[in-house]
């Protein structure tokens, strides 16, 4: 799991814009926290991505004109946190879904 921060400005459409790219492939977003940072914002994504994916998204982020900075990192355990009991609860749903015992 790769942990990305963006700084961008926050003009209309630049956090879609950013979500799209992960969108596009495909990929689930693990973790998504956007805030203040300054004078810009920050955005900061946990996602399960392989070396490939990481420079199209790296690359696709930089092009966006309103993004100021990518950065990727190793998520912090308060995120894994998070996620570890997101997907607990998303297992759960699923197994109590009617849709699940036709």
């Amino acid at each position: 799991m790769i942990e990305f921060h963006i700084h961008f400005r926050n003009t209309q459409g630049t956090l879609m814009r950013i979500l799209t790219a992960v969108s596009r492939r495909g990929i689930e977003v693990l973790y998504l926290e956007a805030k203040p940072s300054g004078h810009d914002y920050l955005a900061e994504l946990l996602v399960d991505i392989n070396a490939k994916q990481l420079n199209q998204l790296r690359r696709d982020w930089r092009a966006i004109i309103d993004v100021t900075d990518v950065r990727a990192g190793t998520p912090t355990r308060g995120m894994l946190e998070v996620t570890a009991g997101f997907a607990e609860l998303h297992f759960a749903a699923q197994l109590s879904s009617p849709l699940r015992s036709r």
